[in-house]
């Protein structure tokens, strides 16, 4: 039985550091339940989600368009440590096989930060393997959280919106913005 399931998802499209196009959307579950603590920090309204909220396979399609474009870069806070899993459970509560084809792509801001901050050169040769190295890093007293970043690049924000899915790619846009002149990727 399947008890986490994503229930919004946004995305943005953008050519250098510019955004070209924004995406936010609910996915329908039925018996959707949010916890009162899930619900206080993320925002999540029901009376929203259910008048925005779209069929499951709908919106795989739309954000699958994006996506699954294999010159697509793939970028976000602990996307290798958290939401891949959700795309694979909303994967496969739509009958599509489980598949990480896409990983290679991926740009986890929260494994750039650990290296920034320990001054760990880039591994262009095994991208991906580096980042889940350093996404398993831990140090007493290192911050490597969407506040945390935003706080540390002085980064304007409303620490009340942080978990909305779409505030919280537009603000790790800008994280990842600035991470770009720290490190070679």
């Amino acid at each position: 039985m399947v008890t986490s399931r994503p229930w919004q998802i946004a995305w943005l499209v953008a050519e250098g550091d510019r955004i070209i196009k924004k995406n936010d959307l609910f996915i329908q579950w039925p018996d959707l339940n949010v916890s009162e603590g899930a619900a206080r920090i993320t925002g999540f309204s029901r009376k929203e989600y259910e008048k925005k909220c779209q069929s499951p396979k709908e919106v795989w399609e739309k954000f699958a368009e994006d996506f699954g474009d294999p010159e697509t870069l793939i970028v976000g806070q602990n996307v290798l440590g958290f939401d891949i899993y959700m795309l694979n459970i909303w994967r496969k509560l739509i009958s599509l096989p489980s598949t990480y084809e896409y990983l290679p792509r991926m740009i986890d801001t929260r494994a750039l930060a650990v290296a920034i901050a320990k001054q760990i050169p880039v591994e262009k040769k095994d991208f991906l393997c580096w980042q889940y190295r350093l996404l398993n890093y831990r140090e007493r007293g290192l911050r490597t959280s969407q506040a945390a970043l935003l706080k540390q690049y002085n980064i304007p924000h409303d620490p009340k919106r942080l978990h909305d899915a779409l505030y919280d790619i537009e603000m790790n846009f800008k994280i990842f913005c600035k991470q770009l002149f720290q490190l070679e990727i």
